[in-house]
């Protein structure tokens, strides 16, 4: 690819970039903080400095890379999407109006890239006019409610980023697609500048605009990719780099939803908070997460070039077996206070 050292560049000026935007957060917190006297609050701007620094660069150089249309309506709809997560932090927007305000934003993006067919173990599932929106703008709210969902302890939304960010530029450079090298690269770039502060013990914060952010931009990644000449079974990838995210908010939704509970409760029970409250401690429940997320993207990459469906079944064993073994360690904590024999009277 010819222009592979000026990616690098975009992608190593990000990471910079990100960085320094974040140290210059954290310094500014720390001195309103001597000023008043109050106790430290950890700042929650981890996801403006990435949204900041991704569009910037992608906005001029993704022009001179990509169809200008897509870059446009990608950088718009990335933006809108972190105004609502900016909106979500200062004042929590009722469910309903979010998913509307996400699906409206969805919609500017769609039509540069909607999914027309999504490659599946033996034939493509093709798609046409409204469906096809449909299941677009379904994709992007629901992996942008998950990714926010899954934010809930340090360095793991800011991990899973860098890596997925990192399987795209893969992709990119597999299908010699600079649009997608570059912007897996910002992704990956922005996010590692992020995660020197966001590691435990988090000095700052992703809050809903980064991860409302992050959760867009790997929905459309895909997307992009297919649209430009990917096979249609990089859709499937593109669920697989993000699968246990998927699984954990969708199982955790639905769970929820069996218990009438949807309305009442803010999502504080997934998998990894689950584990967190077994006694794990949240830096090795974040590694165990981004190591089965490694394995769930090369999967992906194995099932795009080969369309093996036994990827697909691994994961999903996977997803079963983590599931399995919080469960019965969570049965295995209250069996002896059960058991335990009562005094006589």
């Amino acid at each position: 690819m010819d222009n592979l050292v000026f990616l690098i560049f975009c992608g190593a000026l990000a990471t910079f970039t990100s960085w320094l935007g974040l140290r210059l957060i954290r310094r500014y917190a720390e001195r309103q903080h001597a000023s008043t006297g109050n106790v430290a609050e950890t700042p929650r701007g981890g996801g403006v400095v990435i949204l900041v620094v991704v569009l910037l660069i992608f906005m001029p150089a993704g022009l001179s890379l990509g169809d200008p249309g897509q870059v446009v309506r990608f950088a718009l709809a990335g933006a809108l999407m972190g105004l609502i997560g900016f909106v979500d932090d200062l004042r929590t927007l009722p469910r309903p109006a979010r998913l509307v305000a996400q699906a409206a934003v969805a919609l500017i993006f769609v039509p540069a890239a909607p999914i027309l067919h999504i490659g599946l173990p033996h034939f493509d599932l093709t798609l046409t006019g409204t469906v096809s929106y449909l299941v677009s703008i379904l994709w992007i709210v629901g992996l942008v409610n998950a990714y926010n969902y899954m934010d809930g302890i340090d360095g793991l939304a800011g991990g899973q980023a860098v890596l997925a960010g990192g399987l795209y530029v893969g992709v990119g450079l597999i299908q010699t697609d600079p649009l997608v090298v570059l912007l897996g690269l910002l992704i990956a770039g922005a996010s590692a500048g992020f995660l020197v502060y966001n590691l435990p013990p988090a000095s700052i914060f992703l809050g809903d605009v980064g991860s409302m952010f992050l959760g867009f931009s790997l929905a459309a990644l895909p997307m992009l990719a297919v649209s430009r000449g990917a096979s249609p079974r990089l859709m499937v990838t593109g669920g697989l780099i993000v699968g246990l995210f998927l699984f954990d908010a969708v199982f955790t939704f639905f769970r929820y939803l069996a218990k009438g509970q949807n309305r009442r409760h803010p999502y504080r029970s997934h998998l990894y908070q689950r584990l967190v409250k077994l006694g794990e401690p949240p830096h090795l429940v974040t590694l165990l997460y981004l190591l089965l997320s490694i394995g769930f993207g090369v999967a992906g990459l194995i099932y795009w070039h080969q369309e093996t469906w036994l990827s697909l079944a691994m994961c999903a064993l996977a997803c079963l077996v983590l599931y399995g073994w919080i469960s019965y360690r969570e049965s295995a904590t209250r069996e002896p206070s059960s058991t335990t024999p009562q005094n006589s009277p």
